[in-house]
């Protein structure tokens, strides 16, 4: 009977082991290539002002239907701002048209509070993220109660 010898096997777990880094790599390479090759989103012109349709009355109303119970509020919190994206369009807290130059008129020393739609894709939110380009931005979804009033106002 023919013996065979004994190979050295560390070579060949060394292949394996390069294989796999190198596989893994490749991966990376490919995802990152895929990732910067992305077209950017377009920006987002100017809107031109529609008529509002609510009175004061019913925007304190619709604003407090959060569904949340009221909580206490702070000094802090009361001098938040708000500014809603909607369908292409930036509206303020009276749901006015905003454009492009008035988006960087808030204040930088108080937060401000952007509210979009949840089938907003995640690219297009960070896109509007560095457009306001605020400090102290925080970004939020629209509830239905507004979604309704601004699919109202188009």
């Amino acid at each position: 009977m023919h013996q065979h010898n004994n190979h050295d096997t560390s070579t060949q777990a060394m292949t394996e082991v390069a294989l796999g880094l190198s596989m893994a790599f490749f991966s990376l390479l490919i995802l990152a290539l895929f990732s910067i090759g992305l077209p950017e989103q377009q920006k987002v012109e100017a809107v031109k002002p529609t008529p509002l349709s609510l009175d004061i009355e019913q925007q304190l109303k619709l604003a407090n239907s959060s569904g949340k119970a009221p909580s206490n509020k702070t000094a802090a919190n009361q001098h938040q701002q708000y500014a809603f994206y909607f369908n292409g369009k930036f509206y303020d807290q009276q749901l006015n048209p905003l454009a492009n130059r008035q988006l960087l008129g808030f204040e930088a020393t108080q937060p401000l509070i952007l509210a979009v739609q949840d089938t907003l894709p995640l690219m297009q939110v960070m896109a509007l993220r560095q457009q306001i380009d605020h400090p102290d931005l925080s970004i939020t979804m629209l509830n239905q109660s507004w979604q309704n009033q601004l699919e109202k106002m188009q």
